[in-house]
């Protein structure tokens, strides 16, 4: 059975993959896209995937010019303004709340999109597109919410230079950020996993988290706390950078801990956030960042960026994975997550499983 580390490490070799395959990848939905035409796309989610969609939403606002909604299976009631396009999301294609959602879509265009090709999702919508990841069995999903986003990334790409609404030279502009994406994935994979092994000892000890970011910072906390909740089995919750500091950034005590997302360079936040950090590290030591181009601290997460918004996602989630791959192990708590979402599973049939009984 692979680990969580045996996928993360996939991240580097797939991500290069799908993005030079992208055109065949996307197309079978960038047709639906052309027959439909719609003016709003609700990207319906849970867990990882919702995290994901979250993350992709406003990178494909910006290249189609349309509305992107995200919505959890519960929420969905009535979809209106059409023509709207639905996609329904689930990695291992067995949630049963996203498998419900398919009765309260009646007469919407919907496309299923999984990572595995035997998911009871697959079978569900009018479309289904593959996320081009495969199976991610270790239970917390790593692979599987960087391919997703970087698959609906570039699904808006592709059909955004179709329909006209970014020229080819914007088109090539953003693919050449994508391809430096990939091209310094590995290095920032070794990156976190170095800075995992430098600050284990205080991670090891967290008994609760908050974890901050700015936009597109913030969909990605979303994400690093899910994988702290499911692997270390404390309390994670992530903020809005300007929403923390309207009250919950009252609650800072010596056993709090904090991972700071910070924004880009040019973003008038990235100093001030930087304030944060410091009184955040005044009270509890367990502070860390990543977005810092450089630092001598070693609770600094430092990874190659972009400098562009909507690549962070790829480069700081990679911290947070890392310590869920690894700091588990150090507390005798290797796979105890796998085991209570199993209990958790058995009681609230939260996965449809087949015939063998497998999810």
């Amino acid at each position: 059975m692979m680990k969580m580390l045996d996928y993360i490490q996939e991240q580097a070799p797939l991500f290069a993959s799908v993005l030079e395959n992208r055109k065949n990848i996307v197309a079978p939905l960038c047709a639906v896209c052309a027959r439909v035409r719609p003016q709003k796309i609700c990207l319906i989610a849970s867990g990882t995937s919702r995290n994901a969609a979250l993350a992709a939403a406003p990178f494909m606002e910006a290249l189609l010019a349309l509305d992107v909604q995200v919505l959890a299976p519960s929420q969905v009631k009535t979809l209106r303004n059409a023509p709207t396009l639905a996609i329904v999301i689930s990695q291992g294609g067995n949630s049963t709340n996203s498998l419900a959602v398919f009765d309260r879509l009646q007469g919407i265009p919907t496309v299923a999109m999984t990572g595995s090709p035997y998911g009871h999702l697959n079978k569900k919508g009018d479309t289904y597109l593959e996320i081009p990841c495969g199976e991610e069995l270790a239970g917390p999903k790593t692979k599987g919410y960087t391919i997703t986003i970087l698959t609906l990334y570039l699904t808006a790409l592709e059909y955004a230079l179709q329909n006209g609404s970014i020229t080819a030279e914007t088109y090539e502009r953003i693919v050449g950020i994508l391809r430096q994406t990939a091209a310094q994935l590995p290095g920032n994979i070794a990156a976190a996993e170095a800075w995992t092994q430098n600050n284990r000892e205080s991670l090891k000890n967290l008994s609760g988290i908050y974890l901050v970011g700015k936009m597109q910072g913030m969909e990605t906390a979303a994400e690093g706390a899910l994988k702290l909740m499911e692997t270390l089995l404390i309390p994670g919750f992530a903020f809005d950078f300007e929403e923390f500091l309207h009250g919950p950034a009252c609650s800072l005590h010596k056993a709090t801990g904090g991972f700071y997302l910070l924004p880009t360079p040019d973003d008038p936040d990235h100093e001030r956030m930087q304030r944060l950090v410091a009184y955040h590290r005044e009270i509890c030591p367990a502070v860390y960042t990543v977005g810092l181009a450089a630092g001598t601290n070693e609770r600094d997460c430092i990874v190659q960026t972009t400098g562009q918004w909507y690549t962070q996602p790829f480069e700081q989630i990679l911290p947070m994975q890392m310590a869920a791959a690894h700091i588990p192990a150090l507390l005798d708590l290797a796979d105890a997550g796998v085991r209570r979402f199993e209990r958790l599973d058995a009681v609230m049939g939260i996965k449809q499983k087949n015939k063998a009984g497998m999810i």
